[in-house]
């Protein structure tokens, strides 16, 4: 059995939907191998069973009460292996499921963490909620299957053999109506195909929708825009209602053949037997015993077309997985570069403006404006690259892109205007730090108010996003959460936009005592940040200004920028 998480997820085969599945199953071929040998056992008994009935009803007509005894052992012995194989593949399924899902899940998390803020801007929300709710559901629904598909092939394969060799044109039946029901059903796996596609097209537009609406809730009720956004989200409801009722169709034809023609090939079978029988060619018990044979294989039949139609929706989920895991990441993460204990000596240098922060300083950058400053931001973190700006960005000389980007994740932290929170304990959510580390952050951010005046204090569970709580304290208790993780390099854009004059005075103390020798960028246009900063950089396309915050209010430009001042008409 494997350890989830997974600690290493592999590189994947992102050729094609297939070969992306079979590279999953390569993944986990032990339990996937040993799932099917139960599933043999576990079918192939079950298949016996009707043959052991059927020599023992053989051995009641003949009076003969010791064979009746031995078969009806076999029977017994027979039911109790088939129980055992049966709970063990159950086992064995559900571990390959977890696997598979577990697997795509850290790829996706993966490339998500390489996207970076990338991520937002070429997926839709909606997407990435679909991937995690049913695409990772249906392709762990595939290796699942897997087991009981192996055993209803071998099982089918003993059946047919035995029939054949009792009676050969019963065998026949078998052996060609099996695989000519099956091959019935294949014209409807196309359409069944572009149908799941489809309903997966419209659920990912309507998610879109309703985490756009959730997100903007508040400005949506500030402009009166919520019966805009209700009646778009009804007509994508309609649009998945209608794509969901399309595919429903073809899966009600596919289970009406998993009991249709089975059933077929049962009536066949005894029509025949009973004619052979009033043959006198075959003896009651054979006809007992083909009879439940026949009546037996409509469980492999219906394994066989369960697979194709769980199949299908798997390669419909791992186009889009495979979608997203070949999104460009255009920074090199080059991880096989050996473990770096220190971090580089010397300046944090963006050659595409001409930002050059010192090591250890306190660097606040006024932009001229809000996304040019969020554009240098990521570049320092390596959120966002390109063929450019790859070797644009330097810290001691050395080139950012010859780092690994696992190490530089650890010492280089970004804090994004609005960063996204997940659900959970609050206690959690700052647990990037030690106790004390944690418990000076809150007071550097001035949110240990906001603590104390929670019911529940650290233990409160906060919403997603924590809706609960107001703009200030989300950005003050985000604020904490980076400081407590101490990094060597701490890159902060606009992290006091949301509070009262009062408290940025307080947060800006507070920051900068705590952060007094390392490495800190603040993205701002705020006074009460830079005239802390040891310089401050004006940056509009390239740095035009450097010094204290006392130079520069010499200069208009930036008396403009960050005291709003009025240009001064000619």
């Amino acid at each position: 059995m494997f350890a989830l998480p997974l600690a290493d997820p592999g590189r994947p085969d992102t050729r094609s939907p297939l070969r992306f599945l079979f590279w999953c199953a390569r993944g986990q071929l032990r339990t996937i191998v040993s799932g099917s040998a139960f599933g043999v056992v576990w079918m192939v008994s079950q298949a016996a069973i009707p043959l052991a009935l059927g020599a023992g009803l053989g051995a009641a007509i003949r009076g003969s009460g010791a064979d009746v005894l031995s078969w009806s052992l076999v029977v017994l012995a027979l039911g109790l292996l088939q129980a055992a194989a049966g709970i063990l593949r159950h086992r064995r399924a559900v571990a390959n499921f977890l696997i598979a899902a577990c697997r795509v899940q850290q790829l996706v998390t993966r490339r998500a963490t390489l996207l970076g803020g990338d991520l937002a801007r070429k997926v839709a929300a909606g997407e990435v909620a679909n991937l995690g709710a049913s695409d990772v559901e249906r392709i762990g629904d595939a290796l699942d299957v897997v087991a009981r598909f192996t055993g209803g092939v071998v099982s089918y394969m003993a059946v047919a053999v035995v029939l054949l060799v009792a009676s050969p044109p019963l065998g026949a039946i078998v052996v060609g109506g099996v695989p000519v029901a099956v091959l019935a059903v294949s014209p409807l796996l196309r359409p069944f195909e572009r149908r799941q596609s489809a309903e997966r097209d419209r659920r990912s537009e309507a998610s879109s929708i309703a985490a756009d609406t959730v997100t903007g809730l508040r400005v949506l009720r500030g402009l009166g825009g919520e019966p805009v956004f209700a009646r778009r989200y009804r007509q994508a409801s309609a649009g998945v209602a209608t794509a969901s009722m399309s595919t429903a169709n073809l899966q009600a034809l596919l289970d009406g053949a998993q009991v249709v023609l089975p059933g077929a090939i049962v009536v066949a079978v005894t029509w025949f037997g009973a004619h052979l029988a009033l043959r006198g060619a075959i003896s009651a018990g054979e006809l007992v015993a083909f009879y439940a044979s026949a009546a037996f294989l409509v469980i492999p039949m219906q394994t066989f077309v369960e697979t194709a139609s769980k199949w299908t929706a798997a390669a419909v989920a791992s186009r889009r997985v495979i979608d997203i895991l070949n999104l460009e990441v255009h920074i090199d993460s080059n991880e096989e570069v050996a473990a770096i204990d220190v971090a580089p000596a010397g300046p944090l240098e963006d050659a595409a403006t001409g930002v050059r922060v010192r090591q250890g300083s306190f660097t606040v950058v006024v932009p001229a404006t809000p996304e040019e400053g969020t554009a240098l931001l990521e570049r320092l973190a390596r959120w966002v690259d390109g063929p450019v700006e790859r070797s644009s960005v330097t810290w001691g000389g050395r080139d950012v892109g010859t780092l690994p980007l696992g190490w530089y994740r650890q010492h280089v932290l970004m804090l994004e205007r609005a960063p996204f929170h997940l659900r959970g304990r609050l206690r959690a959510a700052l647990a990037v730090g030690s106790e004390p580390a944690v418990a000076t952050a809150l007071t550097a951010a001035q949110a240990d108010e906001i603590v104390a005046g929670l019911e529940e204090g650290l233990e409160t569970e906060l919403p997603e996003q924590w809706r609960s709580l107001s703009g200030g304290q989300r950005q003050r208790l985000s604020l904490a959460q980076a400081l407590a993780a101490s990094p060597d390099v701490l890159l902060l854009d606009d992290p006091t936009s949301a509070v009262d004059a009062h408290t940025e005075a307080a947060v800006a103390a507070g920051l900068t005592q705590l952060r007094a020798g390392m490495t800190t960028v603040v993205s701002t246009a705020s006074p009460l940040l830079a005239e802390r900063a040891d310089e401050v950089l004006l940056l509009d396309g390239r740095v035009l200004l450097a010094g204290t915050h006392a130079q520069l209010c010499a200069e208009s430009r930036y008396r403009q920028l960050v005291l709003r001042e009025e240009p001064v008409s000619g």
